[in-house]
């Protein structure tokens, strides 16, 4: 259709079946009808949209934050509801294509790298994993149990009052580095609980506070890669990690599932029309 291009959300294996691969029973974009774009094993989930919506051209559109943001959040949806039927390799906002011809050429030049995406997230989703630390909490517990500081403190009690004024300088210090030392410490033991039942990890950027809205620091910011048969075994040894180190300060935020946007490119390379990334 004039005025009109093809919009791509993600990828899955073309049904075995030889019928057409489902797709999720919403809208796309602007409303856009779903539909399965097929070729060589694989299928595109596709809907057309209009360029130039009320005469604006996309890319105009896309300039407007409040438009900008309700385009991701649709496209977000429409794979959020595919992921809940089938393994779906899903695309970065902005894949847009002239035509089908254009979709079935960029699958069979990725035909390869796509397949082996697919394999590497089959059956699996993607879980986020946020950890908080109050420091304070944390900095109270070494003071009871790290003999190192206790130890400062002891020669502390026992100096005059000048000497004291710069070992209790030092004393701050040094429980700002142990606190520092023993929460790497606990988020890497934690970590490694959770990597024992994913397929894989990934660490994300950390938020600051203007972002994530907590009184607390913000000491990993990560995703994994979990089966969906283990699913349950997954969210049952995190539930022992964040009652394991709530003494320490130590805060879980779990998030999920979603599609897997951490562990693939997100990107179909070939016969596509540029368009601002707003993911």
């Amino acid at each position: 259709m004039e005025g009109h291009r093809i919009y791509i959300y993600g990828i899955v294996r073309d049904a075995a079946d030889g019928g057409p691969a489902p797709v999720p029973p919403v809208a796309g974009l602007d409303g856009g009808a779903l539909r399965a774009i097929a070729g060589y094993g694989l299928a595109a989930i596709a809907s057309a949209v209009d360029l130039s919506k009320a005469g604006i051209p996309f890319e105009e559109q896309l300039k407007d934050p409040d438009r900008a943001t309700a385009l991701v959040l649709e496209h977000h949806r429409v794979l959020q509801q595919a992921i809940d039927a089938q393994t779906v390799l899903p695309m970065r906002f902005g894949a847009l294509f002239q035509d089908d011809r254009g979709v079935t050429d960029a699958l069979e030049k990725n035909r390869c790298g796509l397949m082996d995406a697919l394999g590497r997230i089959d059956g699996a989703r993607e879980w986020g994993v946020k950890i908080f630390c109050d420091r304070a909490v944390a900095a109270r517990q070494l003071s009871a149990t790290s003999a190192v500081v206790q130890a400062a403190e002891k020669e502390l009690s026992g100096l005059a009052e000048g000497r004291a004024f710069f070992l209790r300088r030092r004393l701050e210090r040094l429980r700002t580095e142990e606190t520092d030392r023993a929460v790497a410490h606990e988020v890497d033991v934690s970590r490694q609980a959770l990597c024992e039942l994913a397929r894989a990890s990934a660490p994300l950027k950390l938020q600051p506070a203007a972002v994530h809205g907590r009184g607390e620091d913000m000491v990993w910011n990560g995703a994994f890669l979990v089966p969906r048969s283990g699913e349950e075994r997954f969210l049952s040894r995190l539930e022992v990690v964040v009652q394991s180190r709530s003494d320490l300060g130590l805060h879980y935020e779990v998030t999920g599932p979603w599609p897997p946007f951490s562990f693939v490119d997100g990107q179909l390379e070939g016969g596509g029309d540029a368009c601002p990334d707003g993911a």
